[in-house]
């Protein structure tokens, strides 16, 4: 018998290891770079399984709905009466302020009756949401890629199927909107709230449907629609709020729903623009439309990975909720606008007690989206940016209006036309002046990140420069000392009419190189080149303290205002500003700062992770990003009941794990520079860097096997040595050469367009290691994770995983296979042939290989394992 024990002794022999390369991806001897495609070597659909969200019983309250989109339109889903949604589109309301209606299949005899299990699974590999029933009822939700249509696609081979109705209806929004205003309830932020009350309904052979606010000058307002595929079917209208679909039973049939928005339809028609997309899917059909659907999302994840473990399995839980995050995010963010931070395109309440819908708050904003640079899916912020550049020439004129400046002021709180009441009209934001240089400075990374110069040069270039000129005619001249500095501000929402608001002076550090930058680069506007260097040079210094023998920034000259809000200001040094980091000359007077920070986790929209990763705080990251979802993952479906914001942990927790593998500020590339220390902890990624890279590395008990760098543009490349003082050297892997031999803590090498290059140490190269692909098993049950005796729960009860083979005692034949085991061991025949074993837990984690020997007679393998259920899966390992 051989078993995970017995692996050392297995592993003498150097043949044994390399039978292993292609299936044992845990063994610290791995690696799993594929040195041609210049990235980790990923089984993708097998990998992101094990991030599968599984239900193991019907959803029966609505806020706990899972979410499955296409990346305009989302629905959440639970289970009442069949199935239920409610669906959103990004562009239908300002603000994505209003969903847009329920939606309910129900059979005869029920669907949710008469079944001994049950399983609903988001599968975020594919997009996909599906609900079964048995073995002979499957309901998947999915959607045309990128698009204002969603399905639902039933499998059902139950006899004796009576009758199907499917309703698509809206709730009364006579009673449910109400002209509230304020700062809490902006549900009726829109021009003319009775329009939004207005609601028709409309029932036709092919297509029936319910239109809402026709007449919003603003053009939004939408159309909600539905057909059907592969059965016949009737419609009627019930009333002016609903419409009823009759469907003949059939063992397979496809519902398709178009949430058509006016500000998207040629002409503002969003009923023609319905029928126009409902036909047109139809036409293509269910099997085309889901192929495509799930295309999109297969190549949306090829353009990175992360890996974040460990045996405690709380890093694992933590990499699910990354992989969660950035779905969720990236499913409602290829609209006109972007995914809201309070209404994204996920709510099952109504419309009744929304938030904070009367504008895009920049700073929860950014947390949605600033990760999504590293995960190298800038086109998943173009909304983001449209946003804030397609709303330039208003912000100049409201900047003209309100400050008599040749500028961009860019408010805090703008709505989706670039108005500014919000802002103007609150002592919290009306005279936060550093929005503007934040907004602009997002825009250059995206050019840093992936050298779109025509981009540059078009759109971010101009947003930079006025934004930068509002600045400089803000600032005033001292003329004793010839410094610059900033009579008077917010430092953010914190602490009100300032002089020196920190924030203020880090923007202008912070946005007035990136200017000076891009405007040489274009050749343009030599003079404002010069004014911005000699304000850089000439600009009022922070304002410091003595703190613990050291020193730490105040957020603004003396003296002392009360605190208006829980932001930790002086922070903000770090991220987003980047002017202060590892590496830096501050870096101690900074930490300092950070670590008696007034306000820690102080609400949803905390920074607190990213700034610990920013100042190479790996273990202080690590915690923080587990406490924030202590804190805030309130729902087994990942999300909050916090009331002040919605998804803004969601995306802060994407760029803090991102920020904990790789950074690239002041253009010098950090592989680990935040991982926490545990030996146990592993972590591998590909991920995007600064000035056109994508990096890849892996980091296995407490090591740090290699740095791959393939370079997209031909940009020089610096990168700190992971390694401290060791030798390394820098191989460029299309022709073999050694480009460099150094043991510096600096390593800089020209790079060419479309080259990969290995950075690997002398005394322990790559070619030491074996290769192996990443691979996992899929998840059918809740993960957990705790957090100061709070115990955070994605999904459901513990589950079968349905899409593998019978459970079995008995391996029949010598073939590759993945099957459940019971007990903690199982038999293999006699079938003279070697496997490679990996063994997972039902969460898709695994947690044991080993090698079995090729005996010829039948023989018992022991998991090492008590009791239980557990994922196997065996590879036959060729012969020598």
């Amino acid at each position: 018998m051989s078993s995970p024990d017995s692996l050392p002794r297995l592993a003498a022999a150097c043949t044994v290891m390399a039978c292993l390369a292609a299936f044992s991806p845990s063994f610290a001897v791995n690696h799993a770079f594929d040195q041609a495609k210049g990235a980790l070597s990923v089984d993708y659909a097998r990998y992101l399984s094990k991030h599968d969200i599984a239900f193991n019983k019907p959803i029966t309250d609505p806020k706990h709905a899972m979410t499955v989109g296409n990346g305009r339109v989302g629905a959440a889903v639970w289970n009442a009466k069949g199935i239920t949604m409610q669906v959103t589109g990004v562009d239908a309301s300002p603000q994505t302020c209003f969903s847009q209606g329920q939606l309910n299949l129900s059979t005869l005899p029920r669907m949710d009756t008469g079944y001994a299990s049950f399983q609903q699974v988001l599968s975020l590999y594919d997009g996909t949401l599906t609900t079964r029933y048995d073995d002979n009822r499957a309901v998947t939700v999915m959607g045309s890629p990128n698009s204002e249509v969603i399905g639902i696609h039933v499998d059902d081979s139950r006899a004796g199927v009576q009758s199907i109705t499917f309703d698509l209806t809206l709730w009364d929004p006579a009673t449910q909107m109400v002209s509230r205003g304020g700062f809490t309830d902006m549900q009726a932020d829109v021009r003319d709230i009775n329009v939004w009350k207005a609601v028709s309904s409309f029932a036709e052979p092919t297509v029936a449907g319910i239109s809402r606010a026709q007449a919003d000058l603003d053009g939004f307002g939408y159309t909600l629609a539905a057909t059907v595929e592969g059965t016949p079917f009737t419609t009627a209208q019930v009333d002016a709020r609903t419409v009823r679909f009759t469907i003949t039973p059939a063992k397979g049939y496809t519902i398709w729903i178009a949430c058509a928005s006016r500000l998207n339809a040629p002409g503002h028609d969003s009923p023609a623009q319905a029928r126009t997309l409902l036909g047109k899917v139809k036409a293509d059909g269910y099997p085309a439309t889901v192929a495509a659907y799930a295309e999109w999302w297969h190549a949306f994840w090829g353009k990175s990975f992360v890996q974040y473990s460990n045996p405690a399995g709380e890093a694992d839980f933590m990499e699910t909720f990354y992989y969660l995050s950035t779905y969720l995010i990236a499913s409602g963010s290829y609209g006109k606008y972007p995914f809201h931070f309070i209404n994204g395109v996920y709510r099952s309440n109504a419309d009744l007690d929304i938030h904070w819908s009367g504008a895009y708050w920049y700073w929860n904003m950014r947390n949605i989206y600033n990760g999504l640079l590293t995960s190298n899916h800038p086109d998943a912020m173009e909304g983001f940016y449209r946003l804030y550049y397609g709303n330039l020439a208003r912000t100049r004129t409201i900047t003209q209006t309100r400050h008599s400046i040749d500028g961009a002021w860019v408010p805090e709180t703008m709505r989706w036309d670039g108005g500014d009441q919000w802002s103007w009209g609150s002592d919290y934001t009306r005279n936060i002046y550093s929005t503007g240089a934040e907004a602009a400075s997002n825009m250059f990374l995206r050019f840093a990140y992936t050298n779109d110069t025509a981009w540059l040069a078009s759109t971010a270039y101009p947003y930079m420069r006025e934004a930068a000129k509002f600045l400089q005619a803000k600032l005033s001249l001292d003329a004793g000392t010839k410094r610059y500095y900033m009579a008077s501000s917010n430092a953010h929402e914190t602490y009100w009419n300032v002089k020196n608001a920190i924030t203020d002076l880090a923007a202008v550090r912070s946005l007035f190189p990136q200017a000076i930058q891009a405007a040489a680069a274009l050749n343009l506007d030599p003079a404002l080149r010069t004014q911005w260097r000699n304000t850089l040079d000439n600009l009022e210094p922070y304002k410091t303290e003595a703190y613990n023998g050291g020193t730490r920034y105040l957020p603004h000259d003396p003296p002392t205002v009360v605190q208006k809000n829980g932001e930790n200001i002086t922070s903000e040094l770090i991220w987003p500003y980047a002017v202060s980091n590892i590496g830096g000359a501050d870096h101690q007077t900074a930490l300092n700062g950070f670590n008696s920070r007034p306000s820690q986790f102080s609400n949803v929209w905390a920074p607190d992770a990213i700034q610990a990763a920013r100042l190479g705080l790996g273990d202080e990251s690590y915690n923080a990003m587990k406490r924030l979802l202590g804190m805030y993952a309130n729902y087994p479906n990942g999300r909050t009941n916090n009331t002040n914001g919605e998804f803004e942990y969601v995306g802060a927790h994407i760029l803090a794990l991102n920020e904990s593998l790789l950074q690239s500020h002041n253009d010098t590339i950090r592989v680990f520079p935040a991982a926490p220390s545990a030996a146990d902890f592993t972590g591998r990624f590909t991920l995007a860097a600064k000035g056109g890279f994508l990096i890849t590395s892996e980091r296995e008990a407490g090591e740090i096997k290699y740095v791959g760098l393939k370079s997209l543009h031909g940009k020089p490349a610096l990168i700190a040595n992971p390694w401290g003082t060791q030798q390394v050297r820098v191989q460029s892997l299309s022709d073999g050469r050694v480009l460099e031999t150094t043991a510096a803590a600096m390593i800089g090498f020209a790079t060419t367009a479309s080259g990969t290059y290995l950075i690997e140490r002398t005394a322990k190269p790559l070619s030491g290691f074996t290769f192996a692909g990443l691979t996992g098993a899929p998840n059918r049950s809740a993960k957990t994770l705790t957090w100061n005796s709070t115990v955070v729960t994605l999904g459901a009860g513990q589950g079968k995983v349905s899409s593998l083979p019978r459970t079995a005692n008995r391996i029949p034949v010598a073939r590759a296979m993945t099957l459940l085991v019971p007990g903690g061991r199982f038999t293999l025949p006699g079938s003279g042939t070697r496997y490679s074993m990996e063994v997972f837990d039902l969460g898709g984690r695994r947690i044991r290989t080993a090698l079995l020997g090729a005996d010829r007679r039948e023989k018992s393998v022991d998991l090492g394992l008590s009791g239980g259920m557990h994922i196997v899966r065996l590879n036959p390992v060729p012969p020598d």
